[in-house]
């Protein structure tokens, strides 16, 4: 995936930065995590709102790779675009739950969540598909149904994939917002029409997270274009 084409898909995430603020007239408290709880917090209703940026992978873990691009390397990017951005608006207050080149844990992320009482976490990746060079495409994935966070999760995906929609991304799937779930080893993804409550568990940082959270797929790293 080509430099300006990754970059052109931040910008996209960038813009969604905007639809952040409506989002929360109806939050409330922190209930129990899968992982050590963090401490519960009340969620601001009111600007400026914290905004989670977490860059996937990180340190040693280098996520997908495709000739010289690592998909940590790209996210970094995403987030600190999209950090420059929200600082330079009174409404937000971005954090970051590592800093770049740094490892981090799960548990240690959401708990940098959590002791920064933050609106909402927005989590970035970049996808890969070894098996073809023409996977391409923007999508998705909010808390799944049933979790406390996934019905403002869903209204922040939405958000996203608007943006995404508008700044003239393809969306993967039927709107771009999907469900991740895994059982074992064995990776499930469905559309979000599909709105059943499963036992099977989705990507650790959303299920942990103490705050509505999105992690977003934002390209193909191996997509040769």
């Amino acid at each position: 995936m080509r430099r300006r084409q990754w970059l052109a898909a931040g910008c996209g995430l960038v813009a969604a930065g905007a639809a952040l603020a409506w989002l929360w007239s109806n939050a409330g408290l922190i209930e129990d995590a899968l992982l050590e709880t963090p401490e519960a917090y009340p969620i601001s209703t009111a600007p400026p709102y914290v905004v989670a940026l977490d860059a996937g992978h990180g340190g040693n873990d280098s996520g997908a790779c495709s000739g010289q691009a690592k998909e940590t390397l790209l996210c970094e990017e995403t987030v600190d675009a999209l950090y420059r951005l929200l600082a330079e608006d009174a409404f937000f207050k971005p954090v970051r739950t590592r800093e770049n080149g740094q490892d981090s844990s799960i548990q240690k992320r959401v708990d940098r969540v959590a002791e920064q009482r933050a609106a909402v976490l927005l989590s970035i990746h970049m996808n890969s598909d070894p098996s073809t060079a023409q996977s391409h495409g923007f999508e998705c994935f909010p808390t799944p149904p049933g979790r406390k966070w996934s019905e403002d999760s869903m209204k922040l995906a939405a958000a996203i994939a608007d943006q995404m929609g508008q700044a003239g991304h393809r969306l993967r799937g039927s709107s771009g917002i999907r469900f991740a779930y895994y059982s074992g080893k064995r990776k499930l993804i469905v559309d979000a029409e599909d709105s059943r409550e499963r036992t099977l568990k989705s990507f650790g940082i959303l299920e942990n997270s103490p705050c509505p959270a999105v992690l977003a797929e934002q390209g193909f790293i191996t997509n040769s274009a």
